[in-house]
């Protein structure tokens, strides 16, 4: 093979990734939870900066919240306005397996339980909803815990 046709095949594949990304074909990149910024502890609260998370300021836009024990938790954005925020546990209510996000619901791996973006139980084995944790915001800063 020579050299300029394995280019063409690096650049062509790299070309192809772009365009089915740019065309939706891949949902889960596109709607995957984004990591948090601006997170800060006050004493047993999370403060999270709604103006540095822009993925929050829209209805279905998630932030997503990892700790060092490998636990994580997510702000999911429901409705309008400051009491349109959910913050919910990311750990399968079934046997604790972390769940993604895929599209609009998450969904453990392990098992395949689904649940609605603000938690709710779609579909077991698990029996109850993702655990939640109180959220109160103002126009800049929500307050979790």
């Amino acid at each position: 093979m020579s050299m300029e046709l394995a280019k063409d095949l690096t650049r062509r594949s790299v070309l192809c990734g772009i365009a089915l990304i740019a065309v939706g074909l891949l949902p889960e990149a596109a709607n995957a939870a984004v990591p948090a910024v601006g997170v800060k502890v006050k004493g047993k609260k999370l403060l999270v900066d709604l103006k540095a998370n822009k993925a929050l300021a829209k209805v279905g836009g998630v932030v997503q919240i990892d700790f060092s024990d490998g636990s994580s938790i997510a702000v999911v954005r429901t409705a309008p306005g400051n009491k349109g925020l959910s913050a919910i546990s990311l750990a399968c209510t079934h046997q604790g397996v972390t769940v993604i996000q895929q599209d609009k619901q998450w969904v453990c791996p392990a098992h395949g339980s689904q649940f609605a973006l603000g938690g709710a139980l779609v579909q077991g084995p698990a029996r109850s909803a993702l655990q939640k944790y109180p959220i109160t915001a103002t126009a800049t800063t929500a307050v979790i815990g």
